[in-house]
């Protein structure tokens, strides 16, 4: 009986892994294929929307985040700290899944430099694997690069990186 649990416990974790991977693989080849600076979105609590061609000539980050989510708001703080030291940067803030009270609540009670937008349609549309998620943008509007989850250091390092090409 113990073999037993044992063999289907480590089929669920190879079927998981296995599937995570192919999600985040899908979620790279979509982004890979997309013009980003023709993606548009709703800003948070306006009417105008952002278009990404305007931010063009400015590194972009795309944070997919959502309230609920407790490394969405680490990812968020550290944004905010390594935006401050890399004022060039533009965080965009896609607040996915959500309920419009909470994001606006969370929104009035930070003093973020991001602009927020509603991402849960884009997230979905192209079956983002998870949150935090990060697109990063070049200062030609192209796609740099992605990350999937929370890894900090990670992103540091894509960010550091996106700043030096440009």
């Amino acid at each position: 009986m113990l073999v037993c649990a044992a063999l289907t416990l480590i089929v669920i974790v190879y079927g998981t892994v296995n599937y995570s991977q192919k999600q985040q693989s899908q979620f790279k080849d979509t982004i890979a294929s997309m013009q980003m600076d023709t993606l548009s979105f709703d800003r948070f609590g306006e009417e105008r929307r952002l278009v990404m061609e305007e931010l063009q000539g400015d590194p972009v980050v795309i944070e997919f985040w959502a309230t609920w989510s407790g490394k969405s708001l680490a990812v968020n703080r550290f944004l905010d700290e390594y935006q401050k030291e890399n004022p060039d940067l533009v965080v965009v803030a896609a607040v996915v899944r959500d309920g419009e009270k909470q994001a606006a609540e969370y929104i009035t009670s930070h003093e973020y430099d991001f602009i927020y937008v509603v991402g849960t349609h884009f997230f979905q549309s192209i079956n983002i694997p998870g949150v935090p998620s990060q697109i990063l943008i070049d200062r030609e509007g192209k796609l740099f690069t992605s990350q999937v989850g929370d890894d900090i250091e990670s992103l540091r390092d894509k960010l550091d990186r996106l700043l030096q090409d440009g």
